[in-house]
């Protein structure tokens, strides 16, 4: 496995490994005016998973930028992979549609509270286990994990899950 990480801005990290998967961007921190994703572009391969669990905020410019990575990757004809979209990056596709592209979802953050006790936790959600669940615009339950109550989903169902569509 190789690995080499880069500094997209100082509030912001990428780093891309490679593995039997294909290649591997983790992006962390805030996508935003300084930040420049597009270069890495030419550092995926054709299977490339871009790990989206550790993006805390992203606004319009950074959006610009994110769909000027996706759209570079789907020219060069890259699968692209999303795993732990955080929830910045799924409110953005949401609103966005060009900010999921041709990407296929494995896996992302969804908001819930628990009734019992006032958790209120962002948990990763894996689409293919829910996929027919997803589909019908229905969050899977979940258990607290502090209390083992079950939890609400703390959103409007059909519109946070839209960017599965």
């Amino acid at each position: 496995m190789t690995s080499s990480a880069t500094s997209i801005k100082p509030r912001s990290q990428a780093a891309i490994t490679t593995s039997a998967e294909g290649t591997v961007l983790v992006v962390t921190g805030d996508v935003d005016d300084h930040t420049r994703l597009v270069a890495l572009a030419d550092q995926l391969g054709k299977q490339a998973i871009i790990d989206l669990g550790g993006v805390g905020f992203i606004n319009s410019v950074g959006v610009r930028e994110w769909i000027t990575l996706l759209e570079a990757l789907d020219q060069k004809g890259a699968t692209v992979v999303l795993r732990n979209v955080s929830e910045p990056m799924v409110r953005q596709m949401t609103m966005v549609m060009e900010a999921r592209g041709a990407a296929a979802v494995e896996s992302f953050y969804a908001p819930y509270v628990c009734p019992g006790c006032g958790d209120e936790r962002s948990l990763l959600i894996a689409v293919e286990p829910h996929r027919a669940e997803l589909a019908a615009g229905t969050p899977p339950k979940q258990a607290c994990p502090d209390c083992g109550a079950a939890m609400d989903f703390d959103e409007f169902p059909r519109r946070y899950l839209s960017f599965l569509g």
